[in-house]
């Protein structure tokens, strides 16, 4: 295909208005190698050990980020513990290195091994970056198959322990026993990934087994907000223009039909738009103030959570007579926990219930949200019998500070060990895993129709379950089927409430379990019903102890032993090699000559992030004023098929211009579309005015168009807000 001169016209303004002012440096930082101290790269160091005092640092900060994260993991468990045998073992090397410095001089002084050393750190940041996508819904959606996925930790894992073996490292993790263990790990998640894939639902995947735009869309305002917290002065479209959305008071209507339920408390029941409604009274604060304006965001993305079915519809603020009112979906049969009070709930209809509640904590943790106070008083059912989560007043995105919860007392039953552990010295952040131990907690709820621990004192309560203690987990003697149903899900309750974070169940593990419950469940059909209460004897007479699980450790390390340093040998004579970090910075300094030496070092030892900077430079001519456009577009393809996003974007531009290249534009909308999925603000822009006005000859696809040019405008892109503007589309 070749282009029309308005087609590069168009391209060449979107790339000279938006290139370089939407280039994500952000996204570099992760790559920096922190030095104990100041040191210059330039000078001459006397001991041999300095050169590499930088890197071991880095190292240090790399292996304690990578820890947090997979403690963090929500998804692919089994691929990030693969992954963490590697990182423990570099830790223990580590550690070993700097206790035995004095044993290890001829490694210290040889060029060889400092450049491994250099490429070793560029692996364990691959890692890290690795497992962060992996861990996530969205990181994961940005590998465009499973086999990229494998492939990807293949080459990790070869890189890994090639790197090892030349410094010397040696570990029993190299071992055909471990590769086949390895092998069934990746497997069984890629496995369970494509399931969950097929089977979560149009909340959160959506009919081009795409992440729902929602979700994406939440994601971006979140971080936009958290960008306006750190610098107060900065405001962005995001601050200017998410509102809640206001209902004119006229709006609201009375019931068709009055009903005694009508009224619940402070919220009462009307008609918006031919739906039930419920209204709630609630107090907000001046529209003017900080806090006015901080309620009104977050208002605003409760407003987009009804993008779940499995989360209660927040459909904006209005007024009642002389009070102010949320006004949420109308949820005729009240909570869970007010429905088992009143009827029985049959078995498999618990397992659907069950599920639905999975679905809509998918739908939140997905989007980096908290709930903070899982529990049945705190779901609301449907006429359908559907799920949905509500009560968001203690809610919290992922990175906020933990809320002080009022209630305390109440709560605790259902809170996870790890948060009753916490005291004025040590606090704990509330995490997913602590979410996931109050998940199991409802579970129980749901399955005995009663509070946990009813009548035990709180104290009593705290000291029990610090102890490994749990609720009575018993049943009666009921039908095979309802025998069978009860055994799988206590073995869910049970994953769900580990006292060790590492053995507790992920959601996706919890999710694939219910799902697979809910269709056996299905064959049955008679079991999805409410019964008088009373009905089911939901007690038995024995008690299930927990069953503690082993996990494989990893393997001892052990390193060669060299003699020590005699005393006055310490000089080393081969020149040194600027951090990448550095680089960059010195190239946001203007210093481009120093910049592009540290590019060209680090690119020749494989660091895929230096080559896409190398790339840039030869595209613009830096420093020389010499081009190699040919070059800078393999260069560019080996940093975006190592999944940098803003390479990504670079390469798809570079399709255009490089000689002996014709324009593919399939190719050029598959990188484009990867840098835009990444975020990459003006790969957004440029494929959603393609999507939106047929630019380069693309078929005109409206929703898609409008999904990135609203991505790109929450990214403060002026092109797009002016778009976005025209078409008269807000937040």
């Amino acid at each position: 295909m070749s282009l029309n001169e308005e087609d590069k016209e168009w391209l060449g303004l979107a790339v000279e208005k938006q290139y370089f002012k939407f280039f994500d440096y952000k996204y570099f930082d992760q790559f920096q190698y922190i030095a104990g101290g100041t040191f210059g790269y330039s000078d001459v160091v006397g001991n041999v050990v300095q050169p590499f005092l930088p890197l071991i640092t880095s190292l240090t900060i790399i292996i304690a980020e990578t820890t947090e994260i997979y403690e963090c993991a929500k998804y692919n468990k089994n691929i990030c513990s693969s992954l963490m045998d590697r990182v423990n073992a570099a830790d223990v090397a580590i550690k070993t290195l700097e206790r035995k410095k004095g044993y290890n001089g001829q490694n210290f002084r040889s060029e060889v091994y400092y450049k491994t050393f250099i490429r070793f750190v560029d692996v364990m940041t691959r890692i890290k970056n690795y497992i962060h996508d992996v861990s996530t819904l969205t990181g994961f959606k940005r590998f465009t198959t499973a086999n990229s996925a494998r492939k990807k930790f293949n080459l990790l894992i070869g890189e890994f322990e090639a790197t090892m073996n030349d410094l010397h490292f040696s570990t029993t993790i190299v071992s055909q026993e471990q590769s086949i263990i390895d092998a069934e790990r990746l497997d069984c998640d890629l496995k369970n990934m494509s399931k969950f894939m097929e089977t979560i639902g149009n909340g959160v995947i959506d009919a081009n087994n795409n992440i729902n735009v929602i979700l994406e869309e939440v994601l971006s305002i979140k971080q936009k907000i958290t960008n306006l917290e750190t610098n107060k002065k900065k405001q962005n479209f995001v601050a200017k223009n998410l509102k809640v959305n206001h209902i004119e008071p006229n709006k609201l209507k009375e019931p068709l039909i009055r009903k005694e339920t009508d009224r619940r408390g402070q919220t009462v029941k009307k008609m918006y738009d031919l739906m039930d409604v419920a209204c709630k009274h609630v107090e907000i604060i001046g529209d003017n103030t900080p806090e006015s304006q901080n309620l009104q965001r977050e208002l605003a993305i409760l407003g987009k959570l009804k993008g779940s079915p499995n989360i209660i519809k927040f459909f904006g603020l209005s007024r009642i007579s002389d009070y102010q009112v949320m006004v949420f979906e109308w949820a005729e049969l009240g909570t869970l926990k007010e429905l088992y009070e009143k009827y029985d709930i049959g078995w498999c209809q618990k397992v659907q219930i069950a599920l639905d509640i999975c679905r809509g904590l998918v739908f939140l943790h997905t989007c980096e949200i908290l709930h903070h106070d899982i529990r049945c008083a705190n779901i609301l059912m449907t006429s359908r019998l559907e799920a949905k989560i509500a009560n968001f007043k203690y809610s919290r995105h992922d990175k906020s500070k933990t809320t002080e919860v009022k209630g305390l007392v109440e709560i605790v039953r259902w809170m996870a060990p790890e948060k009753l552990a916490e005291t004025f010295q040590k606090t704990v952040r509330y995490s997913f895993q602590c979410e996931i131990y109050s998940f199991g907690m409802l579970l129980w709820e749901l399955a005995f129709e009663r509070y946990p621990y009813k009548y035990i004192d709180v104290h009593k309560i705290k000291e029990h379950v610090l102890n490994g203690g749990r609720e009575r987990i018993s049943w009666c003697n009921s039908s095979p089927d309802v025998q069978r149903i009860q055994k799988k899900f206590e073995k869910i309750i049970i994953s769900a409430w580990q006292q060790d974070l590492s053995l507790r169940a992920s959601l996706l593990e919890i999710f694939l379990k219910l799902s697979k419950l809910s269709s056996e469940c299905a064959k049955l059909g008679s079991a999805f019903q409410l019964l008088p209460d009373g009905t089911i004897d939901l007690e038995g007479p024995k008690s299930k102890n927990l069953i503690e699980n082993e996990f494989p450790k990893i393997g001892d390390f052990s390193f060669p032993l060299i003699m020590p340093l005699e005393e006055g040998i310490g000089d080393f004579s081969f020149p040194l090699i600027m951090p990448l970090e550095e680089g960059i910075k010195a190239h946001r300094r203007g210093e481009r000559t120093t910049a592009w030496k540290c590019f060209n070092d680090n690119s020749n030892l494989g660091n895929t992030t230096a080559k896409y900077w190398l790339g840039h430079y030869l595209r613009e001519g830096y420093p020389s004023g010499i081009r190699d456009l040919t070059r800078a577009h393999q260069l560019l393809k080996e940093a975006a098929d190592d999944e940098i996003p803003d390479a990504q974007f670079r390469y798809a531009l570079s399709l255009l211009s490089t000689p002996g290249v014709k324009f593919d534009r399939t190719m050029f909308t598959e990188y484009l579309t990867k840098a835009a999925d990444a975020g990459n603000v003006a790969a957004q822009y440029i494929l959603g005015d393609m999507y939106l006005n047929g630019k380069l000859l693309c078929p005109i696809y409206k929703a898609t168009g409008m999904k990135y040019i609203r991505l790109a405008a929450i990214g403060d892109h002026p092109e797009a807000i002016k778009l976005l503007t025209k078409e008269k589309s807000n937040l």
